[in-house]
């Protein structure tokens, strides 16, 4: 009765594991899924045609000679179909190309169509293969020997597939692909010693729970939408880098404004660039070496030796990239910025990965005008003062009086009269001394600090108009908003409040959004915008020209002003001609205009021919203090 209690429990297990994997697919590869699917059903019917036939042999049923004949023959010939279905699953799930996996199967299935043809016409005669009345004993036949030759032929061609592939398998399917031939030279071996298949039955329902064990963990750790290994996969992969020091590139990706982009075009349509992009990428490293990290970024861990590799690769996607993606019917262009690291030269050990990945995320999603960022010892030298840098910030949320607050006329071309002016902040901390912008806004934005620094600014704003300037002549002074800033669903509220503390006139204070800002968060944006512009607080659109120059943000969103990026204006000299033809639509759309960066007499004139009416730069003033600027207002 044993082989009764192995049927029935594996029975169980088998429907109970097949309706669950045919709901929610588990393994890496949804044709693996399949074929998981159809072992299953596979070895259910051998689990049935085996209590049939124990069902005879007890005497609890009994068949018609032929029909009992059929039985016998299809119970002997489940074992080496099995053998193949396991032989293909496994292949499946080892070898990336579906062509070589077909033809592998083919020739392995001519053998199985021989023995079948040859089994079934015997079933009259039974010479090839005599049934067994006792069930439990294999008789000698050639029918026996071709049965256990082609099943250790696939018990063979299951075991090369893994050994060739054994560099692209991670450890654990690494591990069980290996096993899986193991159990079933076994399980054969016991077959031919005791003629019993109960072995066998073990073996394939152990094979099963542990393929969909593993399966089980490895959805969690397989991104749904792109089918690529996640972080938890990567993170994984580098543990066993990192112990043998293997030399590897890693190359990180994000999509510019990904979020812009999702909102404009729709969530279904992003998704599908996304696994575009993924597919794509499996085509640039092999199995298990490329991975999606969270949202729109990904990354690919190559083995190299050669440093040349990243920038090849770099290139390759690059080139991709300016195709454009097909998402039905229409054509659709993402920008896409890299950073790569090298690893052991630039992180040997996983707690120095940790930081040098999040310096690299850091600067592909911030930095803009660097659409290649290649980490380096001196990053890695960086990391400590940008601590020291953070805990500084920290202070000066603590103590306002640190936040140091320069002003930066703007200048009517005109009539040369200072019109506004734009509020610029520093940190002034007792232990890194003066610290400038470029040290330390991208540190506040990464850490959230930014939106209280952000509000002492326009507070220490708003007291200086009120002390000083509430009869002056100038329209306002601006101040900067980050991207950070909009994280905060009562952002609006916090600034009227500041400002209304001080009781001063709104229409005293503007705001400078950059155009990456805007496009990244435009909903909470033109939702903020719109708020504030009812106080009568007027916007401008800052470093216009160094991003996407959306003509929908510039129609839709209430910008006042749009300052001309110093780029622009630079780049400007050689050949105006751009530069008047975009003034001119701007003041189609009746913007004010403001030129960033002007720093000679030369510039200023060609900012003047192409109609511009503001500058700001060096060649009127540089940032200055809050005094130096009250006496030259005046």
């Amino acid at each position: 009765m044993h082989y009764v209690t192995v049927a029935l429990l594996s029975s169980i297990l088998m429907l109970s594991i097949l309706i669950d994997v045919l709901r929610f697919p588990l393994l890496r590869k949804d044709r693996g899924s399949r074929f998981f699917s159809e072992l299953t059903i596979t070895y259910s019917l051998y689990i049935i045609l085996t209590l049939l036939l124990v069902s005879a042999q007890q005497g609890l049923v009994i068949y018609p000679v032929l029909i009992h004949r059929l039985v016998w023959t299809l119970h002997a010939l489940a074992i080496p179909f099995l053998l193949s279905a396991w032989m293909h699953f496994n292949a499946v799930n080892v070898m990336d190309d579906p062509k070589l996996v077909g033809i592998l199967s083919l020739i392995h299935d001519i053998p199985l169509a021989v023995l079948t043809v040859l089994a079934f016409r015997d079933v009259p005669r039974q010479q090839f293969y005599p049934l067994n009345q006792a069930f439990v004993h294999l008789l000698p036949s050639s029918g026996s020997t071709y049965i256990i030759a082609l099943s250790w032929f696939f018990c063979f061609a299951m075991l090369m597939p893994t050994l060739g592939h054994r560099k692209n398998l991670q450890g654990s399917f690494l591990f069980i692909s290996l096993l899986l031939p193991l159990c079933f030279g076994v399980s054969l071996i016991s077959l031919q010693t005791t003629h019993s298949p109960l072995m066998f039955m073990l073996v394939n329902a152990f094979m099963l729970v542990l393929y969909y064990l593993i399966g089980q963990r490895d959805s969690v750790t397989f991104d749904s939408l792109s089918g690529l290994p996640n972080e938890a996969l990567l993170q994984r992969k580098l543990i066993r880098i990192f112990r043998f020091q293997s030399p590897h590139t890693l190359i990180f990706l994000d999509i510019e404004n990904f979020e812009y982009f999702s909102s404009l075009h729709g969530a279904p349509t992003a998704e599908q660039v996304l696994v575009g992009i993924g597919t794509f990428l499996k085509t640039m490293a092999a199995s298990n070496e490329a991975f999606r990290l969270e949202g729109s970024r990904f990354c690919l861990c190559l083995p190299s030796k050669d440093g040349r590799l990243a920038h090849s690769v770099v290139q390759a996607v690059r080139q991709r990239m300016t195709q454009g993606w097909q998402v039905e019917g229409e054509l659709l262009f993402v920008q896409v910025n890299f950073g790569v690291l090298h690893i052991p030269s630039h992180a040997s050990t996983l707690a120095e990965y940790d930081q040098a990945r999040k310096r690299v995320l850091s600067e592909i999603t911030s930095v803009r005008k660097q659409p290649v960022f290649i980490f380096t010892k001196q990053d890695a030298f960086d990391q400590q003062r940008r601590m020291n840098v953070l805990s500084a910030l920290r202070s000066s949320i603590r103590n306002p009086e640190q936040v140091m607050v320069h002003y930066q006329p703007i200048y009517d071309v005109a009539t040369g009269r200072m019109v506004s002016a734009e509020a610029l902040m520093r940190i002034k901390d007792e232990h890194l001394g003066f610290l400038p912008p470029s040290q330390f806004i991208s540190l506040a934005e990464q850490s959230g600090l930014i939106v209280h620094l952000t509000k002492i600014l326009l507070s220490k704003v708003c007291t200086l108009v009120r002390k000083n300037l509430g009869e002056c002549a100038l329209e306002y002074i601006s101040v900067n908003l980050s991207g950070e800033d909009f994280n905060s669903s009562h952002i609006a509220g916090s600034l009227i409040s500041i400002i209304e503390q001080e009781q001063i006139a709104p229409k005293k204070i503007g705001f400078e959004i950059t155009e990456s800002v805007a496009l990244r968060s435009y909903e909470k944006v033109s939702q903020v915008m719109l708020e504030l512009s009812l106080r009568d607080i007027k916007f401008a659109l800052d470093d216009f020209g160094t991003g996407y120059s959306n003509l929908k943000a510039l129609m839709d969103l209430p910008y006042a002003y749009v300052k001309f990026d110093k780029s622009v204006i630079h780049a400007a000299m050689a050949d105006p001609a751009m530069l008047a033809l975009l003034v001119d639509m701007l003041h189609t759309l009746g913007k004010v205009l403001i030129a960033e960066g002007v720093e000679t007499e030369q510039q200023l004139e060609m900012v003047k021919s192409v109609g511009i009416e503001r500058v700001q730069g060096f060649y009127y003033a540089k940032p200055m203090e809050e005094q130096a600027f009250l006496e030259m207002v005046g």
